[in-house]
């Protein structure tokens, strides 16, 4: 289950952004990536904004016998050359060796989320 209610004007606005330069399709495989990851029955991904334009944070929780547990953490971030960026975008600061154009889904080893939210 994807929770997005963290998210909403967000996630519009990436939608939105998403139909501009032709990447609709591909933002929303993702998303339903999320929403399918494991058991959906079992799991809930719920998305966080990010400092990063077009970006989020999501944790991943499984259920436990008591409820759910946060099982790991990560990011949904967006790539692009940046001539698709909107002018005065944040920097990315991610490094990868040949970026994707578009959204990619990665693990958050620093647990960027769980700190957000204050459970640092």
């Amino acid at each position: 289950m994807l929770q997005t209610s963290r998210v909403s004007a967000r996630l519009a606005e990436a939608r939105a952004f998403a139909d501009r330069i032709g990447l609709r399709v591909q933002l929303e495989t993702r998303l339903a990536y999320l929403d399918r990851y494991a058991d959906p029955r079992c799991t809930r991904c719920t998305l966080f904004p990010t400092f990063e334009e077009h970006s989020f944070s999501f944790v991943m929780e499984a259920e436990v016998v008591r409820g759910l547990s946060i099982w790991f953490e990560g990011r949904l971030s967006f790539y692009s050359p940046h001539d698709v960026r909107s002018p005065g975008a944040f920097p990315e600061f991610a490094v990868v060796v040949t970026p994707p154009l578009g959204w990619s889904i990665s693990p958050d080893p620093l647990g960027d989320a769980r700190i957000r939210r204050g459970r640092a």
